[in-house]
């Protein structure tokens, strides 16, 4: 048949490394999913557009590469927004396809014309509207290297409906690999790396505090030889977890308000802390309480904008975290440096006792889940409390991404889209995902989709049948417990049954364990409804409540 400007676009996305695709469609991307199905290339048909922007993040930050998901304008593409903001906030590289008025129309009000590029500017590194058929694989391949290099992050393509349908530009519509060079690595200025070897050779209590840039850049090893070199204890943001892995004797594991009690308590009598590639937004930094008033802050990042826009550092290092890090340890090994001095007592990620002692108790279950699943389990966690659970009682115990949450955004609803993802993506890999019923009630119509596409989930339902954390925080801050709605009891074991789930209704810790083994060992989802009480209390919400007393 004769070759489209869809054929075009999509093999110059394959060219460009994409591996991954999802979307949901409409009539003027269905030339896209014809050159997909064309091509051979891995696509996912989610149920709603959000989700589908969800699992691709989720396929993004567990592979390292660019994955794309495409939206039909104007009725869908508004829908892309949450994940979009998400992907831009945690610098995950995404490319957002969508079907533009076709050319010539742009004044004629067609069906679902949109002005996408004003949407979504807020949101993406950048917008490229495609202005004629020639011009589509060029600008395809350009939307991915924006989205891949500097600081990655969402890029929005748009494509005219008529140019998607239209003849291609010439070409072969069979895969050919294309040479990649490595990816280039901004190195810090020679200077300041020599003023940050005096400033950590001098310090008696140094702490490496690692964010998402550590992952992004891959800088594993780099950061595991510095440490191990010079026993600089290393903690993290949540969106860092598991840079290092939580095993190691110089991991204090996640602090902020997100991590645990303990780190957080350690992180504060730090005297130095060098904060590597990570934002320091208001959770990272325990609302404002680290780094201490009185210690000297270093910042390393590769976007410039970041650096000194929430810190206040002695000195900055502009540069590729694995480069900085690398860079960091020959300077100091010229300075025959000793290392740091012994002084947080850790020998491992430091994880609180569960808070809630009310079984079933989320941190107790979080810790069974660790016990029972492999050390390179992707854990897949929702905002709100699940995600604070995540980051206080698992360990990450290798190196690498094992460990999301929508920490860019705080936006509920990821966690499942994000599981069916990442079990698309890494089909091998043990996926468990952790959420409330409120979040899960956003997305659960993705079970059909993660039925449909054979992913292997385990998706832990935290139920309270209520927005629970916003009940705490209401009871708290303005002394109304009932603010809120509760829910009208929903029976998710149904649910999820009706979808072909295996699916358990859990009320103990010892039923818990029960179903996630038979969830784990099982060939299709399975959804673990665990009941909770109304007032199950989270590790960040003591965090909340002392900040809201020192206001009174």
């Amino acid at each position: 048949m004769t070759r489209t400007g869809a054929d075009s676009l999509v093999e110059a996305l394959r060219d460009a490394g994409v591996e991954s695709f999802f979307g949901l469609p409409g009539e003027s991307t269905l030339p896209l999913y014809a050159a997909v199905r064309r091509a051979g290339v891995r696509h996912v048909m989610a149920r709603s557009e959000t989700a589908a922007g969800y699992m691709a993040d989720a396929s993004a930050r567990f592979t390292g590469k660019a994955a794309v998901v495409d939206a039909p304008g104007g009725i869908g593409s508004p829908l892309l927004l949450p994940a979009l903001h998400e992907a831009y906030n945690s610098s995950i590289p995404l490319v957002a396809l969508t079907s533009g008025v076709p050319l010539g129309q742009e004044d004629q009000w067609p069906t679902a014309a949109c002005r996408h590029q004003e949407m979504f500017r807020p949101c993406v590194k950048a917008t490229l509207a495609v202005p004629d058929a020639a011009r589509l694989p060029a600008l395809a391949a350009r939307a991915v290297r924006l989205a891949t290099t500097g600081r990655p992050g969402p890029v929005h393509l748009d494509v005219p409906s008529d140019l998607l349908a239209g003849p291609g530009v010439p070409g072969s519509t069979a895969p050919s690999p294309v040479a990649r060079p490595a990816p280039s690595r901004l190195r810090p200025d020679a200077s300041a790396v020599a003023e940050v070897v005096g400033l950590l050779t001098s310090a008696r209590r140094p702490l490496l505090v690692a964010g998402g840039g550590v992952h992004l850049s891959g800088a594993y090893d780099r950061l595991a030889a510095l440490t191990d070199a010079f026993r600089i204890p290393v903690a993290t943001t949540f969106n860092g977890k598991g840079v290092l892995a939580e095993t190691h004797p110089h991991s204090l594991g996640v602090v902020g308000a997100k991590g645990s009690t303990a780190a957080n308590d350690l992180a504060s009598r730090a005297d130095l802390v060098l904060w590597v590639g990570s934002k320091a937004g208001d959770k990272s930094t325990g609302f404002g309480r680290l780094p201490a008033p009185d210690a000297v802050c270093v910042q390393i990042d590769i976007d410039e904008e970041e650096l000194g826009r929430i810190l206040s550092p002695r000195c900055v290092l502009h540069a590729d975290a694995a480069a900085a890090l690398a860079d960091l340890e020959s300077a100091l090994r010229a300075a025959d440096w000793h290392g740091a001095p012994a002084w947080t007592g850790a020998t491992g990620a430091l994880l609180d006792e569960p808070h809630d002692t009310t079984p079933p108790a989320p941190g107790a279950l979080v810790r069974a889940v660790e016990r029972a699943c492999p050390d390179d389990t992707a854990l897949v966690a929702d905002a709100s409390r699940a995600c604070s659970w995540a980051g206080a009682h698992f360990r990450a115990r290798s190196a690498g991404r094992s460990v999301i949450a929508p920490r860019g955004s705080g936006s509920i609803g990821y966690a499942l889209p994000a599981a069916i993802g990442a079990a698309v993506a890494q089909p091998g890999r043990t996926v468990v995902g952790i959420g409330g019923d409120g979040g899960f009630a956003l997305a659960c119509q993705e079970m059909e989709t993660a039925i449909r596409v054979g992913a292997r989930v385990v998706f832990v339902l935290l139920n309270d049948n209520a927005f629970g954390l916003l009940d705490r925080v209401s009871a708290v801050g303005l002394d109304r417990p009932d603010l809120l709605d509760r829910f009208a009891a929903t029976d998710w074991t149904g649910v999820a049954r009706g979808f072909g789930w295996h699916a358990h209704t859990v009320r103990d810790d010892a039923s818990f364990e029960q179903a996630l083994k038979a969830g784990l060992d099982a060939e299709r989802p399975t959804l673990v409804n665990v009941l909770l009480a109304a007032d199950t209390a989270s590790p960040d919400f003591q965090m909340y409540a002392e900040r809201h007393a020192g206001r009174r």
